[in-house]
This record gives C-alpha cells, sequence and structure tokens, in this order.
C-alpha cells in the first residue's frame, strides 16, 4: 500500500510565541479539516491538514488514564489524541499500561508472537531490554526526515542514538533532585559524603533527620537513589554488555555509607521499608531537613511546589562519594514503535504531531521536564526557578542510568538484597552481592 502521511501547517501560539511546523504530504483530493485546540490556558493551536480518505488506526499503549480529569498528564494526552484524530482521521486505540509493567508486557508479546501495539510510552532505561527481545523496531530514517529531529537537544540524542540506529524518541529530559529546606540546612546540603555526619549530629539535637528517601525492594530504589552512589565512588550496576557487575568496592562503599546513616538516625528507617508517600512523608511534616526525588516531585510531594516557589526549600547538590562529583540519574520518557506494529507510518505520523512545540511544551511542564526540543524549551512556561535550578542540576550532575536486557530482574534483586543488608548490619556486604549477582548470571546469562 501506498504510504499515507498527513500535513500539518500550524500556527502555534504560545504565550507572545508564533511557531511553524510542517510534516510530510498526504494522498490527492482530501477533505480538508481545522481543528483549534487549546492545551492547558498558555497555548492555543491551530491545526490545518490534509486528511486521507483511507487514514486507517493506531494502537497505543502509554501510562496514563486517559479517564482522569484531576491529572493534567492524562488529561493533555487525551487531547493529544482527539486532536490527532480529528486531523487526520487516524483513529486511535488506547490501553494503559503502568509503567513498571510497560517492559515485561512489551516483551512477552514480542517473544510469544501475541498482538501488539503500533507505538508504546516507555522510559530510556528499559528501551534497551525491549531491543534485545526482538521488541522495538529501528526508526532512525523515520525520525531524521521529520521537521523536529534537528531541534532534538543532546542528551536525548546521547541516549536513544547509539551505533547508527534510534529505537525511541524522548519526549522530555527528567531526573534527580535533591530538595533542601533553607531554614534547616541554611548552610544547603553537604556536597560530601563524609560532610553528611556533622550536621546530621546538628539535626538530631533539634530530633531532626537529615534527610528521607526512597530506598525500598523496587527497581527505581538502585536507579535513583544507590546506583549514583556507585557511580560517584567509580562503579557500575552493569558492564557494556549488560550484565551485572555491582559486587564491587563501589557498591558495597554506598550500602555501608546508607547503614551508617541509619545507625546514626540520620534517615528514618522508613526510607528502607516504606513506600514512596510514607518515605517522603518526614520531609512534607519537616522532620526530615531534605528529601531525594526527582523533577517529578513538584507532583507527587505534598507542599513541594508551594515551599520551592516561597524560597523554603531549594535544589541542592547530590552526595559525593570518595571525595569525587555526586551524581543524579537523567532519565527520557519515549515514544518507541514495536517491531510488531501494522500501522508504522501512522505510528510516526503521531510522534510527528506529539512534537509540535505547542503540544510538546505543555506535555513536558505537566511532567515537570525539560522538554526535548530547543524550540519547545522556548516557550516562557520554563522561565521559572525550578526549571532554571533542574536544568543546571542535571547539566552538572546527570548521568544516564546503565542498562540492561535484564534491567528489571536485576535490580529487583539487588534492591531485595541492599535492604535486607541495611536492616541486616552483621551480614557482609561483598558476599551477599556476589551471591546475588552469580544467581542473576546464572539464570539469565
Amino acid at each position: 500500500m501506498k504510504k499515507v502521511f498527513f500535513v500539518i501547517f500550524a500556527m502555534l501560539t504560545v504565550a507572545m510565541m508564533v511557531l511553524t511546523a510542517c510534516a510530510p504530504a498526504a494522498v490527492p483530493t482530501p477533505e480538508k479539516v481545522v481543528e483549534t485546540v487549546v492545551v492547558e490556558k498558555e497555548v492555543e493551536k491551530t491545526v490545518v491538514v490534509e486528511k486521507p480518505t483511507e487514514a486507517g488506526e493506531l494502537n497505543i499503549w502509554g501510562f496514563y488514564d486517559l479517564t482522569n480529569t484531576e491529572d493534567s498528564r492524562p488529561v493533555m494526552l487525551k487531547q493529544a489524541i482527539d486532536s490527532f484524530q480529528a486531523t487526520t482521521g487516524i483513529k486511535v486505540n488506547y490501553e494503559q499500561v503502568a509503567w513498571d509493567q510497560m517492559a515485561k508486557k512489551v516483551a512477552l508479546a514480542a517473544q510469544s508472537g501475541g498482538d501488539m501495539p503500533d507505538l508504546i510510552m516507555i522510559a530510556y532505561e528499559y528501551v534497551q531490554g525491549l531491543v534485545n527481545a526482538g521488541a522495538l523496531m529501528d526508526i532512525k530514517s523515520q525520525i531524521e526526515s521529520t521537521f523536529f529531529y534537528n531541534d532534538l537537544n543532546e542528551f536525548e540524542k546521547m541516549l536513544n542514538e547509539e551505533k547508527g540506529k534510534r529505537y525511541a524518541v524522548g519526549t522530555f529530559v527528567g531526573g534527580g533532585n535533591w530538595y533542601y529546606d533553607v531554614e534547616m540546612l541554611p548552610n544547603g546540603l553537604p556536597a560530601q559524603a563524609n560532610d553528611w555526619m556533622a550536621e546530621c549530629e546538628r539535626l538530631k539535637k533539634e530530633g531532626k533527620f537529615l534527610a528521607t528517601f526512597f530506598a525500598g525492594r523496587h527497581s527505581a530504589a538502585v536507579q535513583q537513589g544507590l546506583a549514583p552512589l556507585v557511580w560517584s565512588a567509580g562503579g557500575q550496576i552493569f558492564d557494556e554488555e549488560g550484565k551485572p557487575v555491582f559486587a564491587n568496592e563501589a557498591t558495597v562503599e554506598a550500602i555501608n555509607w546508607w547503614r551508617t546513616l541509619l545507625q546514626n538516625k540520620c534517615v528514618p528507617e522508613v526510607a528502607f521499608t516504606g513506600d514512596w508517600s510514607a518515605t517522603e512523608a518526614p520531609f512534607v511534616d519537616r522532620s526530615a531537613a531534605a528529601v531525594r526525588g526527582g523533577t517529578w516531585s513538584y507532583i507527587y510531594i505534598t507542599g513541594l511546589k508551594e515551599r520551592f516557589e516561597s524560597g523554603k526549600v531549594k535544589i541542592g547538590v547530590p552526595p559525593g562519594m570518595k571525595g569525587n562529583q555526586g551524581y543524579v540519574f537523567m532519565n527520557t520518557e519515549t515514544w518507541a514503535v514495536t517491531s510488531g506494529a501494522k500501522n508504522v507510518d501512522n505510528a510516526i505520523a503521531f510522534i510527528n504531531f506529539f512534537y509540535n512545540p505547542a503540544v510538546l511544551a505543555p506535555w513536558a511542564k505537566a511532567n515537570y521536564g525539560i522538554p526535548a526540543t530547543a524550540s519547545a524549551l522556548q516557550n516562557p512556561i520554563f522561565e521559572s526557578q525550578f526549571y532554571a535550578d533542574s536544568r543546571d542540576n542535571l547539566t552538572k550532575h546527570g548521568h544516564k542510568s546503565d542498562v540492561s536486557p535484564y534491567y528489571n530482574e536485576t535490580m529487583d534483586a539487588l534492591a531485595a538484597v541492599t535492604q535486607e543488608l541495611v536492616l541486616n548490619p552483621s551480614l557482609d556486604v561483598m558476599e551477599k552481592l556476589k551471591q546475588a549477582q552469580d544467581e542473576i548470571l546464572t539464570k539469565y546469562w
């Protein structure tokens, strides 16, 4: 069948900015459609397109419940899908899949020969595993021909392009942020792990914890918490082939530091035993002076946005090990076309539509991330102190995640053994790490 694309002549009014974007041409003798969409209060977009007579369908798996009107992200995604359908005539079939279950579901579908969607939302760290499972399509040639390709920032390209191939395209850049209470830590969060103890002893006299963070039994606890410490100490979680190499001296040092923080009551035990909200609660009620979260914490941590904007909370530096620089992980949330896609052209068309600055900018803002293109970043909605400080932090301290074909399995196993080691200081750290690493290697390699 002849490839069917659409033309978007978009007048994008973003506050006082007017941007124009174009996409590939459609089949002849189409019906003209004019669609006006308001995306948040800042953005109004008028789209004139050539509507193909046989547009077909597009099957998408995404993270969000499109019936949820309380969260701006599903509201905006639904607006984008509705606008895309109206302007192209392509029928979108959408299915919600939890963010930490997406990779497993897509990989199982690919390996079992089951029905696969055309387009998925996926975080960067899961892409390589899906590539190894044969679940994703190389879309480098299609993406290079889009109007937005040369506008993508270098971090997005660093993550999603390797050895001349590209299996995903990032929508926004996010990552770890350490937030601290200015009144409780007037000199800021200490930049070195060794310096935490002095502040810890001072705050203990006031009945306060120095910090709190999520370090429970979940892959994200390693990705966001342990891994940056291991990187700072000179170690890795995976080697270049994706095999686990976490049984190293750097990981031992990081876990022993966590043990010391817990034993000296610098952090609450709930950091290692609680869920996300329970570990953030001590910062919310101001019994902890700092919290490790991320750019997304503006959405999830109660009162953080208000405290930051009033100057009561700032973004601090991450702790460094052995006198080295501290790190936070950096990431992108991406769109990827599956290897089983039946509507590849329509999937690329949706990506093209999504990367219009008037769609991409408010999408990044709704996620409190930094948009993946320079044009979207020019939107005045990114002029706040939060975005300036987040960009500065991620530029200075950002570190891409180690990746593996068995990412979730390895990180879950490491999170479990780390929790056990921190809560039981009588256990030998290297011995337990080697045992866990050998089990992963034996099972998957």
